[in-house]
């Protein structure tokens, strides 16, 4: 898969690395702090289902590249570590919507709670796999061949 004759993988990646870490930290933003909670309303979750929808089409286009390099085992890590970047993308994706939709109701403050660490930590595992992953595939790139 190509976008004006680049391979698309290295320029969907970007969405990826820019867009699900934003949202971990907006989320966990939202989470600890209540004026977040107001500003940043439905952005977060709109944020997380965003960078959802992306994981796929970027990890297909990367199989794309790969494919088309040969496979070569220099990208063996960095595909290993992008296979978990979508199951940790849902999480997040339905922890921040869920939080969405509670603060809306005016929910227990245990349920809130509650939400609120699942929330942090499902942004925490993102943005750790997110940014492993980028760097496993910046080190097969520039230096591991």
């Amino acid at each position: 898969m190509h976008i004006n004759g680049l391979p698309a993988h290295v320029l969907l990646v970007h969405l990826v690395v820019v867009v699900l870490p934003l949202t971990a930290l907006a989320a966990v933003a939202v989470s600890v702090w209540p004026a977040a909670q107001r500003k940043l309303t439905f952005l977060v979750p709109l944020g997380a289902v965003v960078g959802l929808a992306a994981v796929p089409v970027t990890t297909k286009a990367g199989n794309d590249l790969a494919a088309h390099l040969g496979n070569p085992a220099f990208i063996n890590h960095h595909r290993s570590l992008g296979q978990m970047v979508l199951p940790w993308a849902a999480a997040l994706a339905v922890t921040t919507v869920a939080q969405w939709l509670l603060l809306r109701g005016g929910p227990s403050r245990a349920l809130r709670v509650t939400v609120a660490v699942l929330v942090v930590g499902s942004a925490v595992g993102t943005a750790v796999i997110v940014a492993l992953t980028g760097d496993a595939g910046a080190r097969a790139v520039w230096s591991g061949r």
